[in-house]
């Protein structure tokens, strides 16, 4: 593995094109061709005031080579926007219209870039949008360089403030993805057997949104509207806050790992929040005058979960109305209502992870001990649940 080097020109076909008000040109290259051509313009308030590019994330580049260097799959096709560059040197590049493009109305170009004249030190071709594209993608030491093609389009002669513009215009515009959307389409996309092992919190939470019998099922964002009306609901819970929460659940709970199969850790933990539901009805049922199902309630309730599921499984305890016992010891430990006056009970004005233990600990330390053998795995009465 090594950077493509020795090239002393590089070679590119492009047509000639509007893009709104802007004069462009339009074809296909190599990454590691466009990655050889042209230079990342870094900002930086002292040493390059004038830059343009943000600063480059070193994981967000490794993942892009990645994307693209992945073996092809027909069910899963790949595909980039374009690379956006701009020609600020114009010696490092000899452009030469063809004639091919005459008969069909358009203005065909073949672009020759010298880059025994790029300087190091200059930007020639400055990097408008595309940077952690190309950042790996004439290779290194680690990497092969990356052959696959990818639109461009390429500039000439913008300036400083007009790349700006653009810049801005590109980035500044576009909505972006929202994050629970991409939690459920990633969720969607994996294979459940790797999903289980790379991301559990992520497929126990899938399957808390869709199981009928499950607490959550229709009142998570992503999932069905009129599944939250049923269950008289008029605001959806993030599905990454309650991500989230299943991962400190997992996390805090010791005795829950023990359980090999992860649908017996799925009926635990939708088990747990059946309890929850029921104990706090009223709570549940009204969001709009309630903090439970706010992000404070549902990380709290979840760093609480994996305490009561510790208490619980070691005694051969794993039904709802086991975990409603604990769940009562704890119930009037906090006020959550939104417009409860400050004080010791009221988690109004509270919020964060720091916040979430504070609660989960003060209603840890409301449950009463009890004694017991040690772990006893009731491993078939689980998995006939998970069954069903």
């Amino acid at each position: 593995m090594a950077k493509l080097s020795g090239i002393s020109q590089i070679e590119l076909i492009a047509h000639q094109s509007r893009n709104l008000d802007t004069l462009c040109f339009r074809g296909e290259a190599p990454l590691a061709h466009l990655a050889l051509v042209s230079q990342a313009d870094i900002f930086d308030q002292v040493n390059n005031p004038n830059g343009l590019q943000r600063d480059l994330y070193p994981k967000h580049a490794a993942e892009v080579y990645d994307y693209v260097h992945r073996a092809k799959d027909p069910e899963r096709p790949r595909a980039f926007p374009e690379v956006v560059l701009n020609v600020r040197d114009k010696k490092v590049m000899q452009m030469d219209e063809l004639e091919d493009g005459s008969k069909l109305g358009i203005k065909i170009f073949r672009m020759r870039f010298d880059i025994d004249k790029m300087k190091d030190d200059k930007v020639s071709v400055s990097r408008v949008d595309g940077n952690h594209r190309l950042k790996h993608a004439a290779g290194d030491d680690r990497r092969d360089p990356l052959l696959d093609p990818v639109p461009f389009q390429l500039h000439v002669s913008l300036s400083r403030e007009q790349e700006a513009a653009l810049f801005v215009d590109i980035n500044a515009n576009q909505k972006g993805l929202d994050a629970s959307h991409l939690q459920i389409m990633q969720n969607r996309l994996t294979e459940e057997e790797l999903e289980i092992k790379e991301h559990l919190d992520r497929w126990v939470t899938s399957k808390l949104t869709k199981d009928p019998d499950s607490p959550w099922h229709g009142v998570v964002g992503g999932g069905s509207k009129k599944g939250a009306r049923s269950q008289n609901l008029t605001r959806l819970v993030n599905f990454v806050t309650l991500q989230t929460g299943v991962k400190k659940t997992l996390s805090k709970s010791q005795y829950i790992r023990d359980f090999t199969k992860p649908e017996v850790q799925y009926v635990i933990i939708k088990n747990y929040w059946k309890a929850v539901k029921h104990v706090f009805a009223e709570e549940w049922a009204n969001p709009k005058e309630y903090l439970l199902l706010k992000n404070i309630g549902v990380l709290s309730l979840s760093i609480l979960g994996g305490t009561i599921i510790d208490r619980c499984v070691p005694r051969s305890k794993h039904r709802v109305e086991d975990m409603i016992e604990y769940l009562n010891q704890v119930y009037s430990r906090f006020d959550w209502s939104n417009k409860a006056s400050p004080s010791d009970r009221s988690v109004a004005g509270m919020s964060g992870n720091q916040a979430a233990l504070i609660i989960a600990g003060e209603l840890a330390a409301q449950l009463s001990e009890h004694s017991g053998e040690n772990l006893i795995k009731d491993m078939e009465k689980l998995l006939q649940q998970a069954a069903v």
